[in-house]
């Protein structure tokens, strides 16, 4: 086995000592090539005239800074050490301002430094691991970008470093990382076009974007959950703790007379707080029978929930939100004003795929009816609705459902996405991009059904 090692990096050794010339070659830049000929016209020059000292003297020096722009070309770019800095969270469409720091740890300085970056999805974690009957090259997939940009460095100086920053912006939500970050060079002398990939992990979510909902929703929801609250007994048995000392100001009505009379000191009962304002918000993401406009029906509910969830916790409910995923998976988060982890939530928001398998009927097996008691239930319905799916099992009897279809009128009444800077007038679907981008969008949602 070791012969056979050591036989293979020779060959493979051999094979990149034969193929460098035409990788070099590859590198030529128009003047790099013009100046080459110049050189080579030079030493035939010198081999045809009487006094060859002089031609040839030039084709030397000329061959010698070709040669020189060759070699230090490919040096400075890898003592170059590059850092990236960024906001990992940001809203759809906001500007993601992005920092560099490239530190070069040559003596000699390096001019002309073209950083290029892009964004691709961040695949889901059993999306990583290659599906059994599958071939490598089905596996493979090649990622899409979702968006490209980069900046231009002047010079950096040797042992010096040197920053520079660059905006993008990121129409889509969802969870994106950084791919190979490539720096492209033609310094020195411009001869040779020299590039180099440097790994460099990054990671950005991409919260979908809020807007705002009619306050006679939240006027609606109030009112459902003071219904909820007045409907159960105050001071049910079921809510008693346990007994301590009188103290001023309790009910006399909590007084408990038996244990006073044996104990020989006033006894009240303690009981349970009371439970905080309970929202469970149930997200549709089946897209069949949607037809083209489907992809912007699903961002639209996400960015409903999303705003919906940091109202209520500024009003001091409890949220659990809930979708179902690929692969039989769900995703379930609870959030509260005590916690203040929306991030968590709105997390969950970016990372949502769609589902076409199952439709909100099958979410019961994950959602005990215990679950949904005392709560207000919102359901944003999409291909569930059109599949007639069975919601009987949310009405828990002592609860508040609410129902809506993320492409009915209802629902576009109260709820108006908004974007950022001055762009209130584009329709979603052209930010989301739909239409001409409409191969994109299925390539999105494969991602999550493949």
């Amino acid at each position: 086995m070791a012969e056979r090692s050591a036989l293979r990096q020779a060959g493979n050794q051999l094979i990149r000592t034969l193929l460098w010339p035409v990788q070099t070659l590859s590198r030529v830049t128009p003047a790099g090539g013009w100046f080459l000929a110049l050189a080579v016209i030079c030493g035939l020059t010198s081999m045809t005239t009487d006094k060859p000292n002089v031609p040839l003297l030039v084709s030397l020096v000329l061959l010698s800074l070709w040669f020189l722009a060759l070699w230090h070309g490919t040096r400075a770019l890898k003592r170059i050490q590059f850092r990236r800095h960024c906001t990992e969270r940001i809203f759809a469409s906001e500007p993601l301002h992005v920092t560099v720091l490239l530190t070069n740890a040559s003596r000699l300085p390096t001019a002309g430094l073209m950083i290029s970056e892009q964004l691709e999805p961040e695949p889901a974690p059993d999306d990583e691991t290659p599906s059994a009957g599958t071939s490598p090259r089905q596996n493979a997939r090649q990622p899409l970008a979702i968006a490209r940009a980069g900046t231009f460095v002047t010079m950096v100086a040797g042992k010096e470093q040197q920053r520079a920053s660059y905006t993008v912006s990121i129409r889509r939500r969802g969870i994106y990382r950084f791919s190979d970050t490539t720096l492209e060079t033609v310094f020195p002398l411009g001869f040779f076009h020299t590039a180099l990939v440097r790994r460099s992990p990054g990671r950005v979510i991409v919260y979908p974007r809020l807007g705002d909902v009619d306050t006679s929703f939240f006027k609606e929801l109030e009112q459902s959950l003071q219904f909820i609250r007045r409907a159960r007994p105050s001071r049910a048995e079921e809510d008693f703790r346990s007994l301590r000392e009188y103290r001023e100001g309790d009910n006399p009505k909590w007084i408990h007379w038996r244990s006073t009379a044996r104990m020989q000191k006033m006894l009240v009962k303690e009981y349970e707080e009371p439970q905080a304002k309970r929202v469970v918000m149930l997200i549709d993401t089946n897209l069949q029978r949607l037809g083209a406009q489907r992809f912007a029906s699903f961002e639209l509910a996400l960015s409903f929930a999303g705003t919906v969830a940091r109202e209520l916790l500024r009003r001091g409910c409890e949220v659990q939100c809930a979708a179902l995923q690929p692969k039989g998976k769900i995703a379930r988060t609870l959030v509260s004003r005590e916690r203040r982890n929306l991030d968590v939530l709105l997390e969950m928001l970016a990372g949502l795929r769609r589902d076409d398998t199952r439709t909100l009927s099958d979410m019961k097996e994950f959602m005990p009816r215990v679950q949904l008691r005392n709560a207000y239930v919102l359901v944003l319905g999409l291909g569930s609705l059109r599949a007639k799916a069975n919601f009987t099992w949310l009405n828990a009897n002592d609860n508040a459902v609410k129902m809506f279809d993320a492409r009915g009128d209802e629902f576009r009444q109260i709820f108006r996405r908004g974007t950022s800077g001055s762009r209130d007038d584009i329709p979603d679907e052209d930010l989301l991009g739909l239409g001409d981008e409409e191969s994109a969008e299925e390539e999105l949602a494969s991602l999550g059904t493949a």
